[in-house]
């Protein structure tokens, strides 16, 4: 899949504008859905991590989130 050049989704979720919806069972779990747009979004886990990729807003990764 190609990533698209745009930032907009890890800009908004990591200055705070924006939050990932979290499901209180499971709140490791990697989003599915753009929290921009509301499409569906590529998600690859491993054992370090996720990383999720909008179409449209671009890339996120779970290290990118730890504070």
């Amino acid at each position: 899949m190609r990533v698209p050049d745009s930032t907009e989704l890890a800009d908004a979720i990591l200055s705070g504008e924006l939050q990932l919806p979290v499901n209180p069972n499971r709140p490791y779990d990697a989003p599915r859905i753009c929290p921009v747009c509301e499409r569906r979004m590529v998600v690859k886990i491993s054992p370090f991590g996720w990383e999720a990729c909008c179409s449209r807003h671009g890339l996120l990764r779970s290290e990118w989130l730890e504070h």
